[in-house]
Formats: C-alpha cells, structure tokens, sequence
C-alpha cells in the first residue's frame, strides 16, 4: 500500500467550469469531435455521469456492444445498473432502452427510436456515439433533414443532445447545434498530451479555450491553469499530516508517481528535479514540503540546506514534535567558496555536510534536500559534480538535487536515478519525468490546505 501524503478529496469528474455552465441549461445539442483514440466516448459518458443520469439518458452506440462498454468503463456498474443479457428478463426493455446497440441500424429505425424517446421521456439526455455511423448511409439531403427533425424535436422535449463525430472539417449539424468540443492528442518529447478546445458554447462566455486533460481510471480529468498563487504555504497552514507510519519501504507518497516508478525509490539514488524561472518558488517548496512530510512519517531523517531550509523546516517544525530528526546545513563562507586550492575547496563541501549530521546515530537514515548552488559553488570542473554526487549517494539514503533550468542543469542528468521537471503547456503546469523513461503528471492543488496531487496523463 503507497503511503499517501497527498490525497486529497477530490470530486471525481473535473471538467471545465465553462463547460459545467453549459450543461446547466435545461436544453442543448452538443457536437463532441475528433480523431479515433481522442476519448470522445469517455467524455460522452462522464458527461453523462456528471448530468447524474441514471435512468433518463438513451446512450446509442454505433461502435459496441452494451456488454463491451461496461468492460471497457466498469465505473458504470456503480453509476447504472448493467443491461441483461437474458431477452427474457423483465428487466430487458429498461435495460436496453439506457444503452441501445445500434451497430446493424438503419438510420430509419434508429430515428424512429430517438423520436420515441423525445416524445415518451420528460427531458431525456440522448448521446449518439457516434452520429458517422449514422450519416454515411444517408445522402446529403436525408441527412440536413434529420439533423433538423432532431433539433426541433429536442428543443420539444427540454431534451440534451450529444453528438461524437470524427469528422475534421466543419459540417452542417456543427453549424446548428448550441456547442461544438474538439478533443485532439499530440506527440510532446515522446509523451502524448490530450486536448480540449471549447470551439462554441452557445451563450456562455469561453475564458479559457484550450483544457489539457487526462483519461486516467477511464473516465475525463481536466488541468486547470496554472496559478503561483494557488501554490502559496504558510507555516499556519492546515497541513494534514495523516497516520503515522513505520514502513521503511522509500516511497514518494505521490500515488500515481510512486505507481509509475514500481512503488520504491532507488536506495542511495539521487532525484533532480528541475524548474523554470517563469514556474514560482513555492511551487517547488509546496511539492518539497509534502514529500519531507511524508519522509518523516516514515521515520527517516531529513537534511536540508541553507537555499532550501528557511520556509521548509520553519513549516517542519510547526507540525512535527520530533525535531531532533532534522538537520540543516549552512552554506559555506565566502573564503571557503574562493578559495584556490581544489582540495580545500572540495573538502569544504564534504565538511558542512558532515558538520550538519554530525549528532546523528549510525543506524539513522537520513533523506537529503539539496539545491544545486551549494554544490556548484565549490565545484570547478564536471569531475567535482561527479564526486559530489557520488559522495551524497554514498552518504544518504535518499537524496534530492533541486536544479534551475538556467544554470546548466545538463551537467547534472548523468548522476540522477530519476529526473523530474516542472513544465508549463500553455499555461497548464505539469510534471515531467525523463529519466528512468518519459511519463507526465498533470498537478492539481487543493487550495484548503494547500496539497499537490499528480495525475498520470494516460
């Protein structure tokens, strides 16, 4: 079992507010495009878990089966009951009104059907997934027809209509309904990304167009925008520190992340994590914060640095009792760091480190925090990184190197066991990880406490 420091209460669904505005409207059509893979059925069917529709919804699938899409999504089995695969079942003809395999319809008898639902049912939701399916046996007339009957018949029944096209160019039912949603993936670095474009919500003001998201545990999770402010920690603040633990087993307490790595971090392995200037400071000290957390309910030992000590440990000590189990170094002098002996000055390094633990038991494990300006401020050459590196591998169970991506973080990639940057995509803020192989993490933050939690974008 991970040891959570971070989880946090979270809704499940987590869609656009601006989308969660339109949805609020007692009526709509809703066109959801893009390419094969995009996750339009996901998104019709957390659109429809979202609405809480669990008896009034008609879901027409042109793709599956009833039976394929509960294994596909088995979330559903918690949100609606499964359709029977008994045609005796007197459950069957509620069953299969819900989710309807239309794969062998004619578009005659599969309009027949939707009409029955707009006429028979008080404000349905009816999703067509997907409505190609359905138009490519229809000539060009047949289909702007239909596309007009539904609307009218709609707007009738205070009914919500979705749509799922793959269709790329415009088409004649995107000019006629109340909103159009494009979901896209691309390739980032080897990492797929996933996209979502409000191209139109009819009466609904778009502050933001473009949502990255993830389809992780098969259902849609939108990134918000990435905030500086939202990252912000006190010492005051409501921290939750959780249970105590005597798992020694090395662990991030980042589900997701801990999951991705084989739930263990490297024993005497070195993480770097990186940062841009634009990405503020506390982003790195709240994501710092909560794993020394986590660290020291695990009862490991924790050092930090003079770059890195101030916020942290003053945050450390107002919500922990044990503080002999933490350890600051201070930053060497000016003489020391200009100082012309090679020696001397590596030595100098070896020194402060040591002068930090030096009460520590030998039994006792201890996790380093450190910035890589302590460590290039008395390096000259690539062979002094190397050493140093080396030495803190060799001296701790765990060490973390904090790099800034304008000090020439390069140099120290090929001493680190796990590589994590923090990324901005059009405005929304990621974590990346490089090394031991490419994975990104979209970063949500509970603004009440504050806490940070990754999602694998999958």
């Amino acid at each position: 079992m991970v040891n959570k420091v971070n989880k946090v209460s979270l809704n499940l669904l987590d869609i656009p507010s601006e989308l969660e505005d339109f949805m609020r409207n007692d009526t709509y059509s809703l066109l959801v495009k893009g390419p094969s893979g995009s996750g339009k059925t996901t998104f019709s069917l957390t659109i429809l878990h979202s609405l809480k529709a669990k008896n009034n919804f008609f879901y027409i699938s042109t793709r599956a089966s009833p039976k394929q899409i509960f294994e596909q999504y088995p979330w559903l089995r918690k949100f609606v009951k499964e359709p029977s695969s008994d045609i005796d079942s007197p459950d069957v003809g509620q069953n299969l009104s819900a989710f309807e395999d239309a794969r062998l319809d004619e578009p005659e008898s599969l309009f027949e059907r939707v009409t029955n639902q707009l006429m028979d049912v008080k404000n349905p939701v009816i999703i067509i997934d997907s409505w190609d399916s359905v138009a490519s046996l229809m000539d060009r007339e047949a289909r702007l027809n239909n596309e007009r009957v539904l609307q009218t018949w709609r707007e009738r029944a205070r009914a919500k209509l979705i749509f799922t096209t793959e269709e790329s160019v415009e088409s004649s039912l995107e000019n006629i309904v109340d909103g159009v949603v494009e979901l896209n993936y691309e390739l980032n670095d080897g990492i797929r990304t996933r996209s979502l474009f409000l191209k139109k919500l009819r009466g609904i003001p778009i502050k933001r167009s473009v949502y990255f998201f993830t389809l992780k545990d098969r259902i849609m999770q939108c990134f918000h925008s990435y905030d500086a402010r939202d990252f912000r920690i006190m010492p005051k603040d409501n921290i939750s520190r959780g249970k105590e633990s005597h798992k020694q087993t090395l662990q991030s307490g980042y589900h997701d992340l801990d999951i991705y790595l084989g739930n263990i971090l490297p024993q005497n392995g070195l993480i770097t994590i990186e940062k841009d200037d634009v990405i503020s400071n506390d982003t790195i000290v709240l994501f710092l914060n909560d794993l020394l957390q986590n660290f020291s309910r695990m009862n490991y030992s924790l050092l930090l640095d003079s770059a890195l000590g101030p916020v942290l440990a003053d945050t450390y000590k107002s919500k922990n009792k044990n503080q002999k189990k933490l350890y600051l170094m201070e930053e060497p002098d000016l003489q020391e760091k200009s100082s012309k002996n090679d020696l001397k000055r590596r030595n100098t390094f070896y020194k402060h480190v040591d002068t930090a633990i030096s009460g520590h038991q030998t039994s006792e494990k201890i996790v380093s925090m450190l910035e890589s300006n302590s460590m290039a401020s008395l390096a000259s050459d690539t062979s002094d990184i190397d050493n140093y590196c080396r030495y803190i591998k060799r001296k701790f169970e765990l060490s973390f190197l904090i790099l800034n991506s304008n000090n020439n973080p390069d140099k120290y990639y090929s001493f680190s066991d796990i590589h994590l940057k923090f990324i901005l995509i059009c405005g929304t803020l990621f974590l990346k990880c490089t090394t031991p192989a490419s994975a990104l993490f979209g970063i949500k933050v509970a603004n009440s406490i504050p806490q940070i939690q990754l999602d694998h974008v999958l």
